[in-house]
């Protein structure tokens, strides 16, 4: 591969955003990366904005079809050993890529890797301490579906082997109007393979809050979530019988949450009632989880090295942490 990182970043109408989101990339310690974004039909000053870059950044234009797509058409051109995913309204902090690289080098290039976000109201300022590197601390499991702690699904906290992410096939090539679920999807798609290391600290990209943020799609996102639900029923996804408790649970702890916390607060109670019918199965596996999680040991945060270590202590941490 060219570079150790592609970040692909899928742009639709996201002018006043956009700049800021580009240049915390163009911004980053870490050097060797390119960054491909991909306008998905912006009818704004996106297309503008883009071009301003000159040939600091790759620029793809197509008609709208939506972020699956959109994110496709950016790996499908990339050159990175691994895909870094960033929304054109959210900020990576400029030592993400040094962080994703130091993990990848400490655990033998584990097929995902996946971050911590920051949340911030757009408007307000970040508070300058997120912008200085610290310690990094990490979690591993054996995948992605082991995992024993939430995360919440946001594609710009995930770094993902290139050679993964076309062998599961990317993201679906939904449309404009069919794309909600579509990181849970991804993550049911790629929850087999690991190990799957997680980053606690330091929180690595910061999530824009603001009135365009496309979690406010309630009907969507729960139309996206019955969906996956009837897709696991049809055994679309990796694991077999030995891996359904675990996919299960992926549902149906998203599916009672978005239930919960937004249908059911939103005064949209009769499709709160619709979603947790459509996967109760699964929102009881949830439940089952959770309650195991009760009587296991929690797992103990992995302290790398310092940048000043040597490659075979980050070795040395790497088979400590996957052989306990």
């Amino acid at each position: 591969m060219k570079f150790r990182f592609s970040v692909v970043m899928p742009v639709f109408n996201r002018a006043k955003y956009l700049r800021q989101a580009i240049d915390s990339v163009l911004s980053q310690t870490f050097t060797d990366y390119e960054l491909i974004a991909v306008d998905d039909g912006s009818t704004d000053e996106s297309a503008e904005i883009l071009r301003s870059y000159g040939n600091r950044i790759k620029v793809v234009r197509q008609a709208n079809q939506g972020p699956e797509v959109a994110r496709n058409t950016g790996v499908a051109l990339a050159q990175g050993e691994y895909i870094a995913f960033l929304d054109s309204d959210d900020i990576f902090f400029p030592f993400v890529l040094e962080t994703y690289d130091r993990v990848i080098r400490a655990f033998d290039s584990p097929p995902m890797v996946v971050a911590t976000e920051f949340f911030y109201r757009d408007g307000r300022e970040i508070p300058p301490q997120y912008f200085e590197p610290s310690p990094v601390e990490v979690l591993v499991f054996k995948d992605y579906l082991a995992k024993t702690l939430s995360v919440n699904c946001i594609q710009s906290k995930f770094a993902i082997q290139k050679s993964v992410y076309d062998a599961v096939g990317g993201h679906r090539h939904s449309t404009a109007q069919t794309w909600y679920g579509d990181t849970f999807d991804l993550l049911l798609r790629l929850g087999t393979r690991g190990p799957c290391v997680f980053i606690q600290k330091p929180r690595t990209f910061a999530y824009r809050v603001h009135d365009g943020n496309s979690i406010k799609l309630i009907k969507s996102h729960a139309g996206g979530m019955l969906s996956l639900a009837r897709l696991e029923r049809k055994g679309e996804y990796p694991g077999g019988s030995a891996r359904r408790l675990d996919r299960y649970a992926l549902i149906g702890g998203t599916a009672s949450a978005w239930a919960l916390k937004y249908c059911w607060r939103g005064k949209q109670r009769k499709l709160a009632l619709q979603l947790l019918y459509g996967t109760a199965p699964m929102v009881v596996a949830a439940l089952w989880k959770k309650m195991l999680r009760v009587f296991q040991k929690p797992l103990k945060p992995i302290v790398l090295p310092d940048v000043a270590s040597t490659d075979s202590s980050e070795s040395a941490v790497s088979q400590m942490s996957l052989s306990s």
